[in-house]
Order: structure tokens, then sequence, then C-alpha cells
């Protein structure tokens, strides 16, 4: 085994008939005010290969070929080589087809060498096959992986090797590695030759150092600071405390996105002449960093004019789309608002049914005045039906799962609404980490091709939780769950929980198209066994559930079920009355439905939309329990502060009555903190019941629990998946019907129960931390009470933690 330089020439009629070693320092261009280290000047090889060789006398030149004959050839059949040339047997001999035949040879790029001898009736070709890759290998890559590299460089295993190509990858990995801001990065590609005409070909990186930005000027900036604009472009000074930072060194690539941000910046600002003159990169006298500079020409600021809409469709008349324009007359030209009118415009035609309607703005531009008149031309359009749905990327999930969530089918009139629906459905599956539908040209003129491209993630996910509170009690969870079962859109989920408190194990499982309709169907079998601890009682209650659902309209949905299930409740030998009296099983058969209704725009990241759900349960249909729960859910979903940050307010709310003259068990009572009231402990907010040995809650019939929460805007680069939020909970948890007031019981009156329940208003605030980690999304929220009383429990910390699958 030999490490070589592409030695692979061996005659005067060899395309690259210079033997040029493989280590070729390239550094390329860095742009402008930047000064490239000039490159080793390679050996230069002919560009077509050398004439062929004459006829050994005149007599032979014009002979008629008998024979032809193929030497050399390994892998290649002598018939594919025959099959490239111009030349047969039974013709004239001819120096022109033999040169272009030679040439012919060449330009398939498996050959690295071939002659052509004649020698008065036989032609023999002798040809040297060009090697076989092995593998391609990368040494001393550490900024830049693997993967990357190989989706860079076209050069791959079990292909021809060419030097042609292999020059080309040098640059191409180059240039990756410019991207990234290594621009002193050299590559020297070799090969080692194998046994059987095959080569290893290795690719050897000098990283060189990063190239940093140690300075970021503007000129001709007059109305706003340098730092102003620095905070508007994506390029970043190089600072030691900016180590999570990749926008912190040169790219040419990031400079035009510079620019256009601050064009973006202007126009929103009324400064509608405003241009970037230029923009240069200077390296550094020591070359390790750049010089970044900016020349802009601000010009003056505009105000809007007048604005006028001429609409063509009877439907729709000016003065009714009037108010969907944010522009006032008179106001600081804004470029953004004029975008947010066509959005307007667009989306209410397609509301009425003109799905084609197309907007034009007419922009006319005072510079005496200093005003700019703009004009909205709103016209029917032509119609234009789809042809075909091409899914791409779905490489796990079946088709159908995707296409029966579309708004549309075939031979349908192409609705941007009804699109962008569509999109919106499909990703609320959970199933692809990024969905995009984009229509193109057709067969005709009035034909379209929608190409929805799907990247899948990752749906099933091992879990493991934990909690922290107060009280040192510390909550562990073990689950898996698969969401896209097969890749037929079912659900599945296992878990099994333990704490201080209590153990559980449930199994569920869902068909979101029974019997390939609309219908979700489902089934529940849980085993939950309850150790309270604090409450003086264990309870354990075995049960299961049936589902079905099925939706109303395009956000309305209705669920029905049913669940029969029997709970076991063991007083502690010092419970309190109230405790003890709860003592024996009791079973539960109830029937409930559920109506839900969602217009979010983004089932992950919702900007806007809101939801609402009903849900009431029966309980007597069967069993000794007897009595009427019913929920309320609800929120809603904004922009606020610049559409920088995204406000929710949300209210989820219970109650529960029994009837029939039985009173409500102590398991179907309502306990309420940990995740569902943050800052307080797991059924650490609400009534408790007074006893000489301590106090312990019983649970609630009604509760009311509301959320504000504000989503900040990501201070690190989205890859790094970090999200915050500060929000607050409050609400009240309470009313109950058994027992006298705590206050009356001084001391403690035989065979009463003693409740301390006064439906007090609690709150919390707090911070919460989402992250997509690189081993599972991690949750954690820090609260604290900020209205309490004095017998609730608080929860400073609530974490979990899982893994993908």
């Amino acid at each position: 085994m030999s490490l070589i330089a592409f030695p692979f020439a061996h005659s005067k009629r060899a395309l690259l008939a210079a033997c040029v070693t493989a280590a070729l320092p390239y550094v390329p261009a860095l742009g402008q005010g930047t000064t490239p280290a000039a490159p080793a000047a390679p050996a230069a090889a002919p560009a077509t290969p050398a004439a062929a060789p004459a006829a050994p006398s005149a007599t032979k030149a014009g002979a008629v070929i008998q024979h032809i004959l193929v030497e050399g050839a390994q892998r290649i059949e002598p018939a594919t080589v025959l099959s490239y040339i111009s030349i047969h047997e039974g013709e004239p001999y001819d120096e022109q087809a033999v040169d272009r035949s030679l040439k012919t040879l060449f330009a398939t790029g498996l050959f690295a060498d071939a002659k052509f001898n004649w020698d008065g009736s036989t032609l023999t070709i002798n040809v040297v096959e060009n090697p076989i890759i092995n593998q391609v290998v990368f040494e001393g890559n550490d900024k830049v992986s693997e993967k990357d590299l190989n989706k860079e460089v076209q050069e791959k295993p079990r292909t021809v090797f060419t030097r042609a190509r292999v020059q080309a990858d040098v640059q191409r990995i180059i240039e990756l590695y410019r991207r990234n801001g290594k621009f002193a990065a050299t590559v020297d590609p070799q090969i080692i030759q194998r046994p059987q005409n095959r080569v290893d070909l290795i690719f050897s990186i000098n990283e060189g150092p990063t190239t940093g930005v140690a300075r970021i000027s503007f000129i001709g900036n007059r109305h706003f600071s340098d730092s102003q604009l620095k905070d508007q472009i994506a390029t970043e000074e190089s600072a030691w405390w900016r180590i999570l930072s990749s926008n912190d060194n040169y790219d040419p690539d990031r400079l035009t996105f510079d620019r256009e941000q601050l064009r973006r910046f202007y126009l929103k600002r009324g400064y509608a002449d405003f241009r970037v003159v230029s923009s240069v990169a200077e390296l550094t006298p020591d070359r390790e960093n750049f010089y970044i500079t900016f020349t802009i020409d601000e010009g003056d600021v505009y105000n809007f004019g007048t604005v006028i809409i001429n609409s063509k469709i009877k439907e729709l008349s000016p003065a009714s789309l009037r108010p969907l324009v944010p522009i006032v007359d008179g106001s600081t030209y804004n470029a953004e608002l004029v975008d947010k009118t066509i959005d307007a415009l667009t989306n209410a035609a397609g509301t009425k049914g003109y799905a084609f309607a197309q907007i034009h703005p007419r922009i006319k531009r005072n510079h005496d005045t200093r005003t700019i008149d703009v004009v909205f031309d709103v016209e029917e359009g032509s119609r234009v039906y789809i042809e075909k749905i091409n899914i791409v990327g779905n490489t796990r999930t079946l088709d159908k799962v995707i296409r029966r969530e579309f708004r549309l089918v075939e031979g349908d009139a192409f609705n941007r609404v009804l699109v962008d629906r569509s999109r919106t459905r499909i990703k609320a599956l959970g199933y692809f980490k990024d969905v995009d539908v984009k229509p193109l040209p057709g067969s005709q003129p009035d034909r379209t091709v929608l190409q929805v491209n799907v990247t899948e993630q990752s749906t099933g996910e091992l879990q493991l939780g934990a909690g922290y509170s107060s009280l040192s009690s510390f909550v562990g969870q073990f689950s898996y769950t698969e969401r896209n079962l097969f890749g037929r859109g079912e659900y599945l989920r296992a878990s099994i929980e333990a704490s201080s408190i209590s153990k559980e194990a449930q199994v569920s499982f869902t068909e979101p198209w029974f019997m390939d309709r609309p219908l979700a169907a489902g089934i529940d079998v849980y085993d939950i066994l309850t150790d309270y601890v604090q409450v003086d009682y264990q309870s354990n209650t075995l049960g299961t559930g049936f589902r079905l659902g099925f939706p109303t309209s395009e956000f309305g949905s209705v669920g029905l079920r049913y669940t029969i299930s029997e709970a076991t409740v063991s007083p502690f030998s010092d419970a309190p009355s109230v405790i003890l009296q709860a003592a024996g099983s009791e079973t539960t058969s109830s029937f409930g439905y559920s109506y839900s209704y969602n217009t979010l725009d983004d089932p992950i990241k919702p900007r806007h939309g809101y939801t609402f759900e009903l849900s009431q349960d029966f309980a007597g249909i069967g069993g000794t329990a007897k009595y009427i729960r019913t929920l309320v859910a609800g929120g809603v979903h904004h922009p606020l502060f610049w559409d920088q940050f995204v406000g929710t307010l949300s209210l989820n709310a219970g109650y529960i009555q029994p009837y029939n003259g039985r009173d409500l068990y102590l398991t179907d009572r309502f306990y309420k903190g940990g995740d569902t009231f943050r800052g307080f402990a797991l059924a650490g907010v609400g009534p408790r019941e007074v006893s000489a040995s301590g106090e312990n809650a019983i649970g609630a019939d009604t509760y009311a629990i509301g959320t504000a929460d504000l989503r900040l805007p990501e201070f690190l680069p989205a890859d790094y998946g970090v999200a915050l939020s500060i929000f607050s909970d409050f609400g009240t948890v309470g009313h109950l019907d058994t027992g006298v007031p705590a206050d009356n019981c001084n001391p403690f009156p035989p065979g009463l129960v003693c409740i301390k329940d006064n439906m007090a208003f609690r709150a919390s605030a707090g911070l919460g931390v989402n992250w997509k980690s690189p081993f599972g999304p991690i949750q954690i929220s820090f609260a604290l009470p900020v209205v309490k009383e004095s017998y609730d429990k608080s929860q400073i910390i609530y974490f979990s933690a899982g893994t993908g699958l």
C-alpha cells in the first residue's frame, strides 16, 4: 500500500498528460477588500488528447479495417468500448475518425489513457481504465462534520475516479469552510492504491484558524447610530462572551443578507430612497480577522399620500376593503404595511370565493412633497386547477395519512386559503419537522402541481420525567409514546409513573381513521395506586375506557366516551374522620361527551388563534357513583409588542355535582397543583381537613384556574432550541358542601369534619424554560406563590426531561 498523487497518466495521448502532484494548495478569493494568497500553478495539461499516430506507410492509410481489437479492458466489456468509437470494421481507415473516437473515449471519464495502433489491417485499441473509488476519507476536519463534507463532494465510493471531479471537490470543501469562517483552510487530496484497480481517496484538511470580525462600521448613517444598525444585521463582532454564537465570523452570503436587513429596516421607517452603496470586508494586518464596512445612502423620509383601492370584483367594493388596509394617510411610509395590505386583500377575496384574485400595488413617488401614493388594483385573476398532488420526503409515513388531511384533491380549483389550511392540518399531526406546499407549473397554463415537501421527525419517545417539591418529594416517570405507529398515524402510549405518593400504569391506543373514515376510535386501560402519606389514605383505581370522535366542521369536533372503573380507598389507622368515612370500594360507570374548537395557526408554537373545549361526564349508568362533572377550557393567542412577543390567556374550570343523595367519593374530587397550578405542590392548593394529627387535602368540587403567558423572543439561534416565557397562574379551588368551618373547631368537636375551605384567590408567577436538547425535550418551571393561604403547600421547581426515538 502506498500513498501517491494521481499517477495514472501513462502516455502522451492521455487527456491529462502532465503528472501533477495531488498536493495542490488552493486559497479561494476572499471577497471585497481581501488579498487572497496566490495559488501554486499546476503543470499545464493539454485540453484535448493528442492526435492519433500517423499510419506506418501511405499504402496503409486508406486500407480497409479488417479487425478491431480492444486490449487492457478489465471491468469494461470490449463491446462497450467499441460502442463509444465512430469507426467500425469494414470501413476505410480514417485518421480524423480515429481522433474523434479518441476524444469520445476520454470524454466518458472511464479511461486514464487510450492508444490507437494501426498496422494496415488491424486497429488495436489499448486502454487504461480509471480506478474505482473504494472509500472517501476526510482527515483533519473538526469545524465541519464528515456528514456535511460528504454532502458537498461529488466523488463517492464505488464510482469512477477522475481528477477533474477531485479538483472540483477540493474547491467545494474550501468554499464550505469559507462559509464557516475558515478562510485559511487548505485541502490536500491524496490516493492510496488498492488491489484490483481500486483506490482510497483521502482529503487531508488543514482548517487553520477561524477568521472573526474585528470591527463593523457604517459610513453615511446620519439618523441612526452604528449600534442601532448593528442590531439589525446578522453578522456580529467577535467577542469572548459570544462563545455560543456562530455569526461572529465573516461570511459573504451572510453579508448579502445583512444588506437586505438594512434595506428593510430603513424602508419600515420611511426612507424609500435608501440604498447600500457597498459592503467591503478587509483583512486585518495580522490576517486573523476582518474589518467590515457598510457605505449607505439614507435619503429622505417619505410619508404616505393617498391610498386608493380599485376593485374589479363586484362583491368586493373599495369601501368594504378599506378597513382592512392598515395604512393611514399622512403617516410615515412603511413598506411592510404595503405587504400586509396585499395579504389582507388576498385573504378577503379568498373568503368570498375568489381564490385566484390578484392584488397589484402601484406606487407613485412624489419627490417634491416627499409623499408616496399607493393604488391597489384588485382583479379576479384566471382560474388554475390542481393537476396532481405530489408528496416528497415521507420515508416512513404512508401517503394516505397525509392526503386525508388535504382540503383539496386533484381536479379542484386552486385555493390559497385551503392550501394553507391543509399545511396547518398536516403539521398538526406532529409527524413532521417541516411542511412546505409549493405550487409548480403543470402540463398546461391553467394547471398546477402541488408539491408537498415534508421532513419527518421522531414520533416515538422514551420519556424520563422528574419533579421536585418543597416537601422533598420526587416524582419519576417512564413512558413510551409512538404517535405514528408503523407510519399509519396510529397512537400508542404505555407509561409507568412512580413517586412518594403514587404509582400508575397506563396503556392507550387510538386509531384516528377507524375503518378509513374520519372517526377516531381508542381504548384506555389504567391501574393507579395512590399512597397519600400526607393525606393518610391509599387508593387503588383500576379501569378501562372507550373513545370515539368525529369532526363537525373544519375547526370543530365532538368526542364520545364510556368509562368503567373501580376505586378502593384504604385509610391509615390515624386518618381523620373524612378519610375514614370514605373507606371501601366504589364502581363508576360513566358516559361522557366533549366538544372542541381549534383555530390555532401552528399546533406547536401558535401565534394566532383560539381554542375552546366543553366536556361533561354522567356517572350512574350502573355502578355506585352518581355525579355530573363539567369541564370548560379555552385560550387565545396573539402577537404583542411589535410582533416580537406572543401573549396567551387561558382558562380552565371544572365543577362536579353529586345527585340521588350520594356524596362524592374522595377520588372523584379535583386535586390541583404541580403542573396544573405552578408554584403549588400536587394537591397543595384547595380544601383541607383539620384534625389533631394535622391538615390533609381532601379535594374540591370546583376550580377555576387561569394562565397569562408571554413567550419571549428567541435570544439564541434557532438551532439551539431554547425558548423562554414568563407566566402567572391564578384562580381558586374549593367549594365543599360537607364539614364545618375550621374556625368553629377549637377544640375539635367529635363526629364533625372541620374544613378549611374559603374559595380564596391564589396566584403565582414564574419563568418557564423549554429546551430541545440533543437527548430530548427539557422543561423547567420556576414559580413562586404570590397570593396564597396559610395552609397551601408550595412547589418552587418543576422539571421534566425526555428523549426521542
